[in-house]
C-alpha cells in the first residue's frame, strides 16, 4: 500500500564483489538527479555475501545519502535470487532493475520521472556501451525506426496485430528485456507477476518473469535517450569463459522462445535479434580462442542451433558456413591466435559478450 512516504522509485541493485565500482555507480544517481530529491526515490541494495570492501563503502555512502537501504546475506545465492529478493524488498512504486557497475547520465530524472506519473507498465532505457575504464565506445538503441526528440509509446493488446510490429521494430533481445539496467517496472505489476524459481542460475528468470506482459494490455514507453553508460568488460557470468557465457544466452534464449513465444513470426523475430547480440564474430572468435577440442565441438552445437535449426535467413546460413571455414583443430587455433587481438578489438567495439 503507497503511503505520502512511498518513494515514487526505487533503484533494485543486486551485488557481489564490487566494490571498485559501486560507489561510483551510486554517486551517479544520487548526484545526477537535477529534479528528484531524496524522498522521490531510494536505492536498495542486496549484497550476495561480498568478500571485498562493498559493505564498507556502503555504510560511508548510507552517512551522505539517507535515501540507501543495504542488506548483507551469509553466502552468495546468484543473480536470479538475489534480483528477485532485492525487487521484493523495493517500496517504490516503480522499481528500477540496475547494475552494481552501471552508471546514470547527469539528468536521469527530467526524462524518467514524467513518465512515472503516466499509467505505464514498463519503461525501457537504452544504454551507451563502454569500457571497463567507461570511455564510451557506442550508443546501443533497442528499436529502428525512432526519431530522437521524445519517447516512444507502445501499446501491446492481446490478440492482435501490435505485438508483432513490437517485434519487427526490435533490433536486439534487450527489447525483450534481456538487459537488466535497461528495465523499470511498475511495482505492483512486478509483484503480480509469478517468480520464475525453475530459471534460477539461468541469468534469466527476471525476462521469464516479465515476458508474460508481451500476451496481454500492457503499456510499454521506450526513453529512447541513452541514459545509462554500461560497462562492459565486467561481465560476472564470463568466469568460466567466452564459449560458457555464449551457451548461457544461446541455451537460456532458446528456451525463453520455446516457452512464449508460439507464433512462427515471434519465434523468428526473436531468433534474429538473438543473433544481432551473438554475431559470427563472437563464435569466430571464441573458436580461434577455444584451447580444448571439448570446447570448439560444444561452440559447433550452439552455432548450429542458433545459425542453422532455427530456420534463419540464406544470409545467415552462409555466416555459419563462413565460420565452419575457420579450423577446427586446436593446433591449427595455435597458429591463428596471433589474430586475436585484433579479434578482441572489434569484440569490444561491437560489445559481443
Amino acid at each position: 500500500m503507497e503511503t505520502k512516504n512511498t518513494p515514487l522509485l526505487s533503484f533494485a541493485i543486486p551485488t557481489y564483489n564490487f566494490g571498485k565500482f559501486i560507489a561510483e555507480t551510486i554517486r551517479s544517481i544520487e548526484d545526477g538527479a537535477e529534479s528528484f530529491n531524496l524522498s522521490h526515490f531510494e536505492i536498495v541494495i542486496l549484497d550476495g555475501g561480498s568478500t571485498d570492501n562493498t559493505e564498507d563503502i556502503i555504510f560511508d555512502l548510507a552517512r551522505q545519502y539517507k535515501n540507501i537501504r543495504y542488506t548483507k546475506q551469509a553466502e552468495r545465492r546468484g543473480i536470479d535470487c538475489d534480483m528477485n529478493t532485492v525487487a521484493e524488498m523495493a517500496i517504490g512504486k516503480y522499481i528500477w532493475l540496475f547494475a552494481a557497475d552501471d552508471l546514470l547520465e547527469q539528468g536521469w530524472d527530467r526524462n524518467i520521472g514524467p513518465l512515472l506519473d503516466k499509467d505505464v507498465e514498463l519503461i525501457l532505457v537504452p544504454p551507451i556501451l563502454c569500457d571497463i575504464q567507461m570511455k564510451t565506445l557506442h550508443q546501443k538503441p533497442m528499436f529502428q525506426d525512432c526519431v530522437p526528440e521524445g519517447p516512444v509509446e507502445f501499446n501491446i493488446q492481446q490478440g492482435d496485430a501490435s505485438l508483432r510490429k513490437y517485434l519487427d521494430r526490435a533490433i536486439n533481445v534487450e527489447a525483450v528485456f534481456s538487459f537488466m539496467s535497461a528495465v523499470v517496472v511498475k511495482a505492483d505489476i512486478w509483484h503480480k507477476l509469478p517468480v520464475r524459481v525453475d530459471y534460477f542460475g539461468s541469468c534469466w528468470a527476471h525476462c521469464a518473469r516479465l515476458m508474460p506482459l508481451l500476451y496481454r494490455k500492457t503499456k510499454i514507453i521506450y526513453v529512447n535517450q541513452f541514459l545509462i553508460r554500461k560497462r562492459c568488460g565486467n561481465d560476472s557470468f564470463m568466469e568460466n569463459g567466452l564459449i560458457s557465457r555464449i551457451a548461457l544466452s544461446v541455451d537460456g534464449w532458446d528456451r525463453i522462445i520455446k516457452e512464449f513465444f508460439d507464433d512462427a513470426f515471434h519465434r523468428k523475430a526473436v531468433y534474429r535479434m538473438l543473433r544481432k547480440d551473438l554475431p559470427i564474430l563472437a563464435f569466430i572468435y571464441a573458436k580461434i580462442a577455444a584451447n580444448e577440442i571439448c570446447d570448439i565441438r560444444r561452440l559447433n552445437s550452439l552455432m548450429r542451433l542458433l545459425y542453422v535449426k532455427r530456420k534463419p535467413s540464406l544470409a545467415t546460413r552462409i555466416n555459419y558456413m563462413l565460420y565452419r571455414l575457420i579450423p577446427s583443430s586446436v593446433v591449427l587455433n595455435k597458429i591463428i591466435r596471433p589474430l586475436l587481438p585484433v579479434l578482441t578489438q572489434m569484440r569490444r567495439k561491437l560489445r559481443f559478450v
